[in-house]
Formats: C-alpha cells, structure tokens, sequence
C-alpha cells in the first residue's frame, strides 16, 4: 500500500497548488491581454458615430446663384418686351392689342391708286391757292409805294442800297478809305461792284487735307470798316492772318483776324473805336451761313483791333439786333456743314481747321 508518510513535501498542498496557478496565471495573462486588445481593435459600436454629410451646393450657395441669375434674366427679357411693346405704340399710334380685326388687305391695286390720286389732286390746289396768294401779294407791293426809311447808322451820302450809278460817282461814300491802300476804280460800275465784294476762303486740316473753297458775299453799308478789312487780307492773300479758334455745333464757327491792327498809320481808322453799323442789312432769321460780329464790338471797338466774326450754321432769329451781319455764303455751304463735325459742345475743335488760301473774286 502507498505510504504518504514516506514522502516528505517541502510545503503544504494548498501552498502548492496556489502557487502553480499563480505561475499558470503569469503565462495565461499576456495572452488574454493579446487577445483583448486584438478584440478591441475589430470591435464595432452599435451606434453611428461617423460625422453627417453636409451638401456642398447647398453650403457654398450655389443654388442661390442659380436663381439669382435666372430672375435676372427673366427680367431683362421683360424689360426688352416692355421696350418694344413701347416702341410698338409709338409707332402705330397706340393701336397696340386692340380689340379690332386688322384690316382686309386689298385684293386690286385700283382703291390705292385711285387714293394717291385724290391725294395728288389735293396738294396741286393747296399749291395753287399758294401761288395766286404770292402772286396778289406781289401785285399789291407794287401798287404800294412804302417811303424810304433813312438808316440811323449811316451817313446821308452812305445809304443801304446805292442803286444809281450817276449819285455813286458823286456821293462820298468812298473818302472814309482815302487812308487805306487801295486803288479805286474810276467806273461806275466797279465802283458799284465794289460796294459787294466777294471774297473766296480755302478751309482745310492741318493734315495738308483740304475742305473745300467757300465763297462769301460782303455787304459794305453792314460795317464797312469789317469788310474793308476782310478786302484788304484776301487782296493780299494773306490767308495766316485767318485762325478758326472754336465751332459750336447747330450754332456757329468762330474765328478771328489776327493781325488786323498792324501797320497802320495815323489817319487810317481803327478798329478798336466806335464804328459804322447797320444791322439791318442781312437778316439772320431768313439765312443761314451768315458772316456776323457782336453789335458791342461795333460800338466800343474790337478789343486789341483783332476782328472777331461768326460763320452760322443754320438760321438764328435770336441774333436779330445783338449782331451785326456783314456777310454770308453764297457757294460752299456744304463746306461749312462739314467743318460742323469737327466741333464739340464746349467749342473744341477735334481736328485743327485753318483757311489755307484766300483771294478775291
């Protein structure tokens, strides 16, 4: 039989056992310890905990751009329509989206034909009625004999109107140019033609491109001095004296005789005192390129003698009395609508003008 007295245990059982287990333990513990963190690292939670997604568009305002421009256009095509609905009435006279059927078109040109005619027929006899009015007018201002109204501006031997040669030979309208140098004509009739001289300027660019030649009638009983002026630069073709400083569109282009004050001796009259005007010789309400200075230039004088006269564009009742007009175009007047383009509203020139040549006729 087995004798446990015989053998000998250096400790109790439980000591023994206790301490395998903790040994048993010791090798076990890593291991588990292994395994858990390896469950936790493939473990997954039951709940959602991932970040929600955010829609970008809706974010970064997209959608509101798109709107935005599409409610932009939607109201710029309305306005579109509105302004053509708007030019629509204009046009028809408001008869736009009426209630009325449009009406049946003609199938024969004859109605049409037969209208025009009744139309023709019409505007022959109001032209016909025109007529016989100018001529009963004409025929009543030649019954009528109006008395001659001296001119408060010129002198007795210095009417407006010279028409009979043997009283110009005998008048003095003349000794007032005793001092200037020129050589009057002995012929009545030169001396006729002289009273309406015409004198002929050459516009061009400062480019060396020309404009064309414009031809301009003066009238002497206006503002003598003026036009013996304007005589004396073109006989001696002395075209730089001419400067074109500013040109008002639909008004008039101004411009100036520079040197009009130079050599001139002690019984030669100046220009910057009072002078002879008339300012009823051409009427600037009826003509349009008309050659004009300031009356208050006629009365105290031309400032620093240097003439400064107006070329107008088209007829200007309001210049009647606050202007002397001593000249106007008689050929060239599409010259002068043509340096009208050339002009701004302040009066600057956009492309330098200068008269190039200038001469008598």
């Amino acid at each position: 039989m087995f004798d446990s007295h015989r053998f000998t245990y250096g400790g109790s059982f439980t000591s023994r056992a206790s301490s395998f287990s903790e040994l048993h333990q010791r090798r076990v513990a890593p291991c588990r310890y292994r395994l858990y963190l390896q469950r936790l690292k493939w473990a997954t939670s039951l709940v959602d905990q991932r970040p929600p997604l955010l829609n970008t568009k809706t974010q970064g305002g997209f959608n509101v751009l798109q709107q935005d421009a599409r409610s932009f256009l939607e109201r710029t095509n309305e306005n579109v329509r509105l302004l053509l609905n708007l030019s629509r009435i204009k046009r028809t006279g408001g008869t736009i989206d009426s209630m009325d059927a449009p009406p049946l078109a003609s199938r024969s040109a004859l109605p049409l034909m037969l209208h025009r005619l009744d139309l023709v027929e019409h505007q022959n006899r109001l032209l016909g009625r025109r007529l016989m009015r100018i001529q009963g007018r004409k025929r009543a201002a030649a019954q009528r004999k109006w008395p001659k109204r001296p001119s408060l501006t010129s002198t007795a031997g210095c009417p407006s109107v010279m028409t009979n040669r043997s009283v110009l030979a005998d008048s003095e309208v003349f000794t007032k140019y005793d001092g200037w140098d020129l050589h009057l004509p002995s012929d009545n009739y030169e001396l006729m033609r002289l009273l309406r001289p015409r004198i002929v300027l050459h516009f061009g660019l400062m480019d060396g491109r020309p404009l064309g030649q414009v031809v301009v009638q003066l009238y002497t009983e206006a503002a003598p001095l003026v036009v013996l002026q304007f005589v004396r630069t073109c006989l001696a073709q002395r075209s730089h004296e001419f400067a074109v400083r500013r040109i008002f569109p639909h008004l008039w282009l101004e411009g100036y005789l520079l040197s009009s004050c130079k050599n001139q001796s002690r019984h030669m009259p100046s220009l910057r005192e009072p002078m002879e005007f008339d300012t009823r010789v051409v009427n600037h309400g009826r003509y349009g390129c008309v050659l004009s200075c300031a009356k208050e230039y006629c009365v105290h004088g031309f400032p620093g003698g240097a003439i400064n006269f107006s070329i107008s564009f088209k007829p200007l009742p309001v210049a009647k009395g606050q202007r002397v007009g001593f000249g106007r175009v008689i050929r060239g007047d599409k010259v002068i609508e043509a340096m009208e383009a050339h002009g701004t509203k302040n009066g600057k020139i956009s492309r330098p003008l200068l008269i190039t040549h200038c001469d008598m006729v």
